[in-house]
């Protein structure tokens, strides 16, 4: 009956669990981050229990990737452009505000070939 539903919850823990690997956090790193017991995150990784969307936001925020990440079915992005957007999540806003200002000042520097 729900079977549509079921299908995206179980891809987006496949996606979780890629972003746990990628960023090589175990159960008991991301535990310790979002103050979850370890048997809480292990029974939701391997879809024994399905979570609430605060407990999605704290591991979310423990990987520095925002829920839609977990959603969105294009991940198309490649390992360089992953990397940027996980280091740009865990800089201050100010160093984002000069990254920004960096990355317009690089936009608008003409190469000579």
């Amino acid at each position: 009956m729900n079977d549509g539903v079921d299908e995206t919850y179980q891809e987006m823990l496949e996606r979780l669990r890629e972003y746990c690997k990628r960023e090589k956090k175990s159960i008991y790193a991301l535990a310790k981050n979002t103050n979850l017991s370890t048997s809480s995150l292990s029974n939701l990784l391997n879809g024994k229990t399905k979570p609430y969307v605060y407990t999605l936001l704290l591991i979310c925020d423990a990987l520095s990737i925002s829920i839609t990440d977990l959603a969105d079915k294009d991940v198309s992005m490649t390992e360089d452009e992953k990397w940027i957007i996980s280091f740009y999540r865990r800089l201050s806003i100010k160093k984002k505000e000069m990254l920004a200002t960096y990355i317009k000042m690089l936009s608008q520097y003409e190469e000579k070939t």
